[in-house]
């Protein structure tokens, strides 16, 4: 079966102790069945495993292995090959077809941000292949982007439902949830804003389209959201990296939210399986 990718992907890289917003805490880390095996001869390893995942620690909810310096202890002792697989894939995703494969990185990591929203290329697949209408039409870089957002945008979902909707949401992360709470809800000002900022929103609205394909009008709103977010919160292309980050962590990591989403915005049955 082929896989597919972004053109960007190959130069994704984990920024390790460069992070600010490190994966290796506040996050829950399934161990698998071969890493645990693996584990299982190491008593140091495996007596912070309880019930396949690791046993978190402290308030913030750190991995044991994460250090200080934000490097990981396992790493260092055994190399990048030892850790379990979800530690090693993180935070790739992949959508699954009858006949291919189709993979990319999530907007949960600021690397992938920083890579995915600085992007000045339009979006293809690689090996070479065919894209969806909706990407094709948010390729059309010389075009205006709202008019854009607006021709892919079928479920047109009001304000008010949109508050809603987050207010009904699981909280993963209190401060995350509260900026999306908080988030600008102008839409004179969040149009201005996507059109000054049209680069990162196109980048944006593409990664939403490719990820979700049933849900089109989810890019739309996730565009709106995350440009409210940022405007909030600074309203520089920085802002908006972290507003993107934290609208992904908040929304697109949790069961609870994304069947949220699903029941608003999907359009037909799915054919594809997101992991």
């Amino acid at each position: 079966m082929t896989i597919y990718v972004p053109n960007y992907y190959s130069r994704f890289k984990c920024i390790a102790d460069k992070c600010q917003h490190t994966c290796c805490k506040g996050w829950e880390i399934d161990v698998d069945d071969e890493s645990m095996e693996r584990f299982a001869k190491y008593e140091n390893i495996i007596s912070k495993v309880k019930d396949n995942s690791f046993i978190l620690e402290g308030a913030e909810e750190r991995c044991p292995f994460l250090r200080e310096d934000l490097l990981c202890q396992m790493i260092i002792d055994h190399g990048e090959d030892f850790i379990c697989n979800i530690c090693k894939d993180h935070p790739r995703f992949r959508n699954y077809y009858d006949d291919r494969i189709e993979m990319g990185v999530g907007l949960c990591c600021e690397a992938a941000c920083d890579l995915i929203i600085d992007n000045k290329e339009p979006f293809a697949l690689e090996p070479q292949a065919p894209m969806s209408q909706e990407i094709s039409v948010l390729n059309q870089f010389d075009t205006d982007i709202l008019s854009r957002l607006d021709s892919i945008d079928s479920v047109k979902f009001e304000t008010s439902e949109s508050i809603s909707m987050y207010q009904d949401m699981e909280v993963l992360d209190e401060d995350c949830a509260k900026v999306i709470a908080a988030c600008k809800r102008d839409e004179d000002e969040v149009n201005k804003f996507i059109s000054v900022h049209k680069s990162q929103f196109e980048q944006i609205a593409i990664y939403y389209a490719y990820r979700y394909p049933k849900m089109p009008s989810f890019a739309v709103e996730a565009c709106k959201v995350i440009a409210g977010c940022a405007i909030e919160i600074g309203g520089s292309i920085k802002s908006i990296k972290e507003a993107a980050r934290i609208y992904s962590s908040e929304v697109e990591y949790s069961d609870v939210n994304m069947e949220i989403i699903e029941d608003v915005f999907m359009l037909f049955g799915e054919d594809e399986d997101d992991d």
